[in-house]
């Protein structure tokens, strides 16, 4: 039996660290039409059931268009067993929406489970002490939301299928069994880098093989880069383009480069960022540097907030230490970074 894991596909999201509004409506179509391309690969490769777990949708207002598509999604390939269960941003609202519920679209309360001729049994519950399976079987547990591990084993789960981690992650149950979080279809933000797609299950004669299998149209890519040794804009831009260079990055795809080290100057992240969106599809600059003490004579002609703290500790009767300190943590406080 073949089957197909995702979670977490977010569709209508916000899309709100792409500060272009058409890029973000473009984002989300192309969101909901990685869900499509996802759904007929299940039908061209004999794929039994999709296990949605939770968050096929960013919130309970569902776009008509989109409630539309996901719907004709499942009517439409009455062959697949689409087991959802709802998630935290949705709640109950995909149910609602519907006027029908598909015959393909099952459902869970505490006490549903789905059984297969091949005995195998897939099953949903909000706490791993309501489970009551039995050893014989091959059995697949749906869950949205963060485990310990220990509180799932020894409940003679085979596969616990989890939503709501947005990054592939896997472990074992004890002597028997695994929990795996599918990840996300697509990153959204700056925060969900590296490759997303959905997990590929084959189970045969009780015995599971799974595969990730990429599906994003775009990839979100981190590059983190020291630019200690950068004077100024246009050496760290030198180091960000020579590691950009060493890379495999499509013009398509999301950059979000993090600046690290200790800068000698001011990086203007701005003019950086609209240079770097010339030639990628987005970009995100994250200054994660601390600040060295500069002399008075380089602060002087710093007519910024940060420029005319420095300038005030310069002016303190402390030791050179004791000013970079205060230093480091002040313009770790401007840019938003704790300092604890």
């Amino acid at each position: 039996m073949k089957l197909i894991h995702c979670s977490d596909i977010h569709l209508d999201a916000a899309m709100s660290s792409l500060k272009d509004e058409k890029k973000a409506e473009e984002r989300r179509s192309e969101i909901l039409l990685t869900f499509v391309r996802m759904v007929r690969y299940a039908a061209k490769n004999d794929i039994k059931a999709i296990l949605i777990v939770g968050d096929l949708f960013d919130s309970i207002r569902i776009n008509p268009t989109t409630l539309d598509i996901v719907e004709k999604c499942i009517i439409g390939n009455p062959g697949i067993d689409f087991y959802y269960t709802a998630g935290n941003h949705e709640k109950e609202a995909f149910f609602s929406a519907l006027e029908d519920i598909p015959r393909n679209l099952k459902t869970f309360d505490r006490t549903t489970t789905y059984r297969y001729d091949e005995g195998i049994t897939i099953s949903s519950v909000s706490d791993p002490s309501e489970l009551d399976l039995l050893p014989a079987d091959f059995n697949i547990v749906l869950y949205h939301g963060t485990i310990r591990p220990n509180d799932w084993a020894n409940k003679n789960i085979d596969y616990l299928a989890l939503g709501h981690y947005h990054s592939l992650k896997e472990g074992s149950l004890g002597s028997r069994g695994r929990f795996c979080y599918s990840g996300c279809l697509e990153g959204r933000g700056f925060d969900e880098c590296g490759e997303k797609g959905f997990v590929r299950l084959h189970i045969e004669n009780g015995i599971l093989e799974p595969v990730f299998m990429q599906a994003s149209k775009r990839t979100i890519h981190e590059i983190s880069i020291d630019i200690s040794e950068a004077d100024g804009t246009g050496d760290a831009d030198s180091l960000i383009s020579a590691e950009i260079g060493k890379r495999a990055i499509a013009a398509d795809d999301l950059i979000k480069i993090v600046l690290t080290g200790t800068a000698k100057n001011e990086i203007n992240t701005g003019f950086l960022t609209k240079k770097y969106e010339e030639d990628f599809y987005a970009v995100n600059i994250v200054d994660d540097t601390s600040a060295a003490v500069i002399e008075d004579s380089a602060a002087e002609y710093d007519i910024s907030l940060k420029g005319e703290f420095i300038r005030l500790v310069m002016e303190k009767d402390w030791t050179e230490d004791e000013k970079k300190a205060v230093i480091e943590m002040g313009t770790a406080a401007l840019g938003g970074k704790s300092i604890l």
